[in-house]
């Protein structure tokens, strides 16, 4: 798979201390990659990094294969990164007028009319935006990044200050882009159950480092229902369930615990067990949530 986004050892320090510290993101075309991570944990930074509103103080970004530095990388951005920078004395229509004359774009008031309609401002374009309401400063800010169709979408809390409507729209407007356009789009929220229903792929940052990238697919397999079996000999247990029940999808942890992967009733495992000797301390069905997942690598609640 093509990468959209790869970076290598990326380091950004403020007065000594590492906002971003070797990050290695790698994020392939057309996909919707969730990045992850609490308040303070990096998120802003890296996407002002990858933007080129921050330089570097170590590391290296390509996006499409190349350079960031690179002018023909910067055209095929869409960038959306805290409050987007707008005259509030102007109205919607025309500040995405003097970003779409910046772009030189052709046809711009076409061009304008239909991303305003987009994202929801449709009936908004001659109020003057210091008169917005957050969601509407932020509908406005989606609207900027999305003139002049850009290959790659980096939207730091597209939603944030939106109603459930307005949430649905956006979650509606990048799987449309990224569908019918082949749009590869970088996407940060608090909202982890809305991530959980557009993302393709995830990143999960912590204390400036990515703790971990892993897929959608992965992490559904990671997180599905399994048997928690505990016994005594769990390596004896194994071999049973693996004869007598053709089980192949398991693991043997610490302290005598074997988890089970594949569909099995739990009476079936217990008779199994018990026919050939082997006794069964407890077994109980357990799912992890996508979000337990998350806030467990991301370190909530630790001291970090």
């Amino acid at each position: 798979m093509q990468m959209a986004v790869h970076t290598a050892g990326l380091c950004k320090r403020y007065r000594g201390r590492a906002a971003v510290d070797h990050l290695d993101m790698q994020v392939g075309k057309g996909e919707i990659y969730g990045f992850i991570g609490q308040n303070g944990a990096g998120k802003s930074t890296t996407f002002k990094l990858l933007a080129g509103l921050a330089r570097p103080t170590a590391g290296q970004i390509e996006l499409f294969g190349r350079p960031l530095t690179d002018p023909t990388v910067r055209r095929r951005l869409g960038v959306l990164v805290e409050d987007a920078g707008v005259y509030p004395g102007l109205s919607a229509r025309e500040n995405c007028m003097l970003k779409a004359m910046a772009l030189g774009l052709d046809n711009e008031s076409k061009a304008v009319e239909r991303t305003l309609g987009e994202v929801g401002l449709a009936g908004a374009g001659s109020k003057a935006c210091k008169r917005f309401s957050m969601g509407q400063r932020r509908r406005l800010g989606l609207a900027l990044a999305l003139l002049g169709n850009p290959d790659l979408l980096l939207l730091d809390e597209p939603t944030n200050g939106l109603d459930p409507e307005g949430i649905r729209d956006v979650r509606r407007l990048l799987l449309q882009l990224q569908a019918e356009r082949g749009v590869t789009i970088v996407v940060s929220s608090h909202l982890l159950g809305e991530l959980e229903k557009i993302a393709t792929s995830y990143g999960i940052i912590r204390n400036g480092r990515m703790v971990q990238q892993i897929t959608a697919a992965e992490l559904e397999a990671r997180c599905r229902d399994y048997i928690t079996l505990q016994t005594q000999d769990p390596h004896r247990a194994a071999a049973v369930l693996e004869e007598k029940l053709g089980l192949s999808g398991y693991e043997v942890l610490p302290e005598g615990v074997l988890h089970l992967y594949d569909p099995v009733e739990s009476s079936a495992v217990v008779a199994a067990l018990s026919e050939n000797g082997v006794p069964v301390g407890s077994i109980g069905t357990h799912r992890q949530e996508l979000e337990d997942y998350f806030v467990k690598l991301m370190g909530v609640g630790e001291h970090v």
